[in-house]
């Protein structure tokens, strides 16, 4: 019986000591550098203190009146009516509907005027250029018996610009719809919580998504109806929030932020995170490339899906459908050197269904005389300048007046 004792008591003094010198190592952080690698002890937290500052400033400023973007229960986020501001030195507005202008636009488009309408993400919303500088009002100025109407929304997945389109934008009966896409919609029409696909987001929302039902789509709508429930679940009962959210969001890694019983003891959270980080061996399931998005069956057909109904219901509603693909300056460099752009399989299938597609690629290598120097075209944020954004403009025009939407167009256009 002595032996067994000592060795119990060595066992605890020894687990005691490790638990002891596990604290200190991690007191008062949940990351720590080791061999130029960040291991931060699990589990993450839903909500960082970064995130939980921006929704506490975010919801500050909401009760104010302040926001330029708000929080949407139905979108997850939008912009708010008659709003103002200046983000990095660039001015943003809107006007009584929430779209990018300073001036109103009717319900019903005016006589001899044909009214375009926008949906999508940053690139439509044309960020990092002031209004007169995006495409949207370049094309709008371009001739006077054009309407645009720029409903684009920052950080947009295809399913929340169609559901802009049919809850908001199709009162408005556009004669043409453009539904802008850029590369990363992909992830994002399978993501419910934007933090799970990007990290450093500084929109910590959830948001709608479709799954895919037989030939169809599914609704799922917004979680959370309310900051507070969203603020509140992630934070005081996280197993909850991740019941509700990870089941439809493609890049939520459950055991990542799972609480479990013995979390109160450093030691089996560093050995639980340790056994993570060999298992993932740093690279988390889906968060790789884009051009791994396009290689997966099931993040194409979503997309696929989504791109199709959202063309049909424009069809449906008497109006013009036009898909215009937004591409990053990798992919402007990849085709001047000779290389389709990734989504290419997505555009070819959506041709095959008689949904019309503007892919902008080809547009910028031309406008670009084949130098493979792309910079000109781009704001430090990381979007089209004014430069790029008069590319797009260019392209948009010459493509209605190529299709005989509209008419008496110059020999240039």
């Amino acid at each position: 019986m002595r032996l067994p004792l000592q060795a119990s008591v060595v066992i605890t003094i020894t687990f005691a000591l490790l638990e002891i010198s596990t604290r200190l190592v991690w007191w008062q952080r949940d990351c720590l550098a080791l061999q130029d690698r960040m291991i931060c002890l699990l589990p993450a937290p839903i909500l960082t203190d970064e995130q939980r500052e921006i929704l506490e400033i975010f919801e500050q400023r909401e009760r104010e009146g302040k926001n330029f973007d708000q929080f949407d229960p139905v979108l997850g986020w939008s912009i708010r009516p008659n709003s103002r501001t200046i983000e990095n030195g660039t001015p943003y507005e809107s006007n009584e509907i929430g779209v990018r202008a300073e001036r109103s636009y009717a319900l019903l488009p005016p006589p001899g005027v044909t009214r375009i309408a926008v949906f999508g993400p940053s690139f439509a919303h044309a960020d990092d250029v002031a209004l007169s500088d995006s495409w949207p009002y370049l094309l709008e100025q371009s001739r006077p018996d054009l309407e645009v109407m720029n409903w684009g929304v920052g950080g947009y997945g295809t399913d929340q610009s169609f559901l802009r389109y049919t809850t908001q934008g199709a009162a408005y009966a556009p004669h043409v719809v453009i539904i802008a896409y850029e590369e990363d919609n992909i992830r994002r029409n399978v993501n419910r919580y934007r933090p799970f696909v990007h990290a450093q987001t500084g929109m910590p929302l959830t948001k709608p998504v479709f799954i895919p039902k037989s030939d169809g789509l599914q609704l799922l709508e917004n979680p959370f109806r309310s900051l507070a429930a969203l603020r509140d679940a992630a934070l005081k009962n996280p197993s909850y929030f991740l019941d509700i959210v990870c089941p439809h969001d493609l890049f939520c890694v459950r055991e990542r932020y799972q609480p479990l019983p013995l979390d109160s003891l450093f030691t089996y959270r560093l050995l639980r995170t340790l056994v993570f980080e060999m298992h993932y061996q740093g690279k988390l399931p889906y968060l790789s490339t884009w051009r791994d998005s396009y290689a997966d069956p099931f993040q194409v057909e979503v997309t696929l899906r989504l791109l199709t109904e959202f063309a049909q219901t424009v069809r449906e509603n008497g109006s013009i459908p036009l898909v215009l693909m937004f591409a990053y300056r990798p992919t402007f460099e990849e085709y001047a050197a000779g290389s389709p752009p990734m989504y290419q399989d997505l555009i070819d299938q959506l041709l095959q269904r008689d949904i019309p597609v503007l892919d902008l690629t080809p547009e910028f290598v031309a406008a670009n005389h084949e130098s493979r120097d792309f910079t000109g075209y781009f704001a430090p944020g990381g979007h089209y300048n004014e430069a790029g954004n008069q590319v797009v403009s260019n392209a948009v025009l010459a493509y209605l007046c190529r299709e005989n939407i509209l008419t008496g167009c110059s020999p240039q256009s």
